[in-house]
């Protein structure tokens, strides 16, 4: 009982059922001053032709040589006798005399009882209902009433008012029809969207969408901006995942090596205290690339891009000056000053820094180290290249993938993570640049960036 009533409560509420008594309202509302408006018209124009038919009646009256009482009767027989007419007249003569027209007088015996029609004045009606146009006229010192027949005219009103009834009951019907069928298909699409919501679990989440009607407009675009909710979800939940595998994926060799060597201390540190210099000075190294690397994870793993105008020209001055200290190799520098980009100073720093620090692990101390910085059309053009030992074709595309390392560049000579040109890749991509890796003629391997110019 109770999930009936939560279901009809569901269901009043609903858009389909809320437009449908709505428009059915609009509808009934629209027919209903409608049909009062052909009524009204109609009662008034009767109304106003048999008030002009009695206005002529006395215009004759007031022509017609009328005197004498003979002329009287002769007047009421030559214009109101006869079944067919709907006059009945009294004229009262200033001798006394009371002239009746054809069955005027058995009329006029219970004109008290007549009642007046609320609308009009001089329409009133006797005990049986029927109803009469009154009108009074004086000719010379006779007084003369006139009573006009309206049966056949509000008849008449009666057959339009049935015809319109049923009309408006029939168009109700099927403008009902039509409204409902209107609603369930205009409202379809949040139907199926509400269905679709439901439907996503976490775990679909990840891989679902809503689909996008082509209209209404309005829920297009809230289809839209869930679907890029969801992506935006879908990429923090990749993101969380990528960061616990690569986690434990990487921590797990120095934690290991790590233990080994504290196990070895204890069991050995005392009969041969030589190997605790060494196991402490392992300890140190792995700690060190240890906080590196969670580092690294920390910044691919959070990647919020709180975007402000940073100087780019300016902050790659500023990070190489705090590596040329360490840097043997000849440096290369093409900086045009004053190019700005939209994005976050620190993610900004991390591409520049990971790159140079790239550049100065794979190249030999008597290499060249080369920078650029231009703008290019609508862009910020960043370059770093190197003559140094090159990346394979086959190995250009994977050199961004995470704990890649290849054979030849990156052997176990050269410590490293692995993380770094993920990092590049991550944070580029994330302020719209675009990022590939070349050959750099005679030897050695360049990286060009491209970010949007802001002025």
């Amino acid at each position: 009982m109770k999930a009936n009533e939560e279901s009809k409560t569901q269901w009043r509420n609903s858009t389909h059922y809320r437009l449908s008594v709505r428009f059915i309202l609009i509808l009934a509302c629209s027919i209903l001053i409608l049909s009062l408006s052909i009524i009204s018209i109609t009662i008034v124009e009767l109304y106003d032709s048999t008030k002009e038919q009695s206005r002529l009646l006395v215009e004759t009256m007031q022509k017609a040589d009328t005197e004498s009482q003979e002329e009287w009767i002769d007047f009421l027989e030559t214009y109101t006798s006869g079944e067919s007419s709907p006059y009945y007249v009294r004229t009262a003569l200033d001798s006394g005399e009371v002239i009746y027209s054809h069955e005027a007088k058995a009329l006029f015996a219970d004109f008290s009882q007549f009642r007046q029609f609320f609308l009009f004045n001089d329409i009133l009606w006797t005990e049986d209902f029927e109803p009469y146009y009154y009108m009074t006229a004086d000719k010379g010192e006779a007084k003369v009433a006139i009573l006009v027949e309206m049966d056949e005219k509000f008849e008449l009103v009666e057959g339009i008012i049935s015809l319109t009834g049923t009309l408006t009951v029939l168009i109700l019907i099927l403008g009902s029809v039509i409204i409902y069928r209107f609603a369930r298909n205009f409202s379809k699409p949040l139907v199926q969207m509400d269905q679709e919501i439901s439907l996503l679990s976490l775990e679909d989440s990840q891989s679902g969408q809503l689909s996008v009607p082509e209209s209404p407009q309005e829920v297009r675009t809230v289809s839209k901006s869930f679907n890029q909710l969801l992506e935006k979800q879908q990429e923090s939940l990749e993101r969380e995942k990528q960061f616990v595998t690569d986690a434990s994926h990487e921590l797990r060799t120095p934690l290991a090596a790590i233990r080994g060597h504290v196990n070895l201390i204890n069991r050995r540190g005392e009969q041969h205290p030589e190997v605790i210099p060494t196991s402490i000075a392992f300890i140190d190294r792995e700690s060190k690339r240890m906080e590196i690397m969670v580092e690294q994870l920390l910044t691919l793993g959070r990647t919020e891009n709180e975007r402000t105008k940073i100087d780019f020209s300016r902050l790659v001055v500023q990070t190489i000056e705090e590596f040329q200290v360490m840097m043997p190799q000849k440096l290369d520098l093409e900086i045009e000053e004053g190019q700005s980009i939209l994005a976050n100073q620190e993610h900004v720093y991390q591409i520049v820094r990971n790159l140079i620090e790239n550049t100065v692990k794979y190249t030999e101390k008597d290499g060249t180290i080369t920078i650029r910085l231009k703008k290019q059309d609508a862009h910020v053009y960043f370059e770093v290249a190197d003559t140094g030992i090159g990346i394979a074709d086959t190995e250009k595309q994977r050199v961004f993938d995470r704990f890649y390392r290849a054979d030849q560049s990156r052997s176990s000579k050269i410590a490293g993570s692995g993380i770094g040109l993920s990092i590049v890749r991550t944070l580029t991509l994330l302020y719209d640049g675009t990022i590939r890796v070349e050959d750099n003629k005679p030897k050695g391997t360049r990286f060009i960036l491209h970010f949007p110019l802001v002025k």
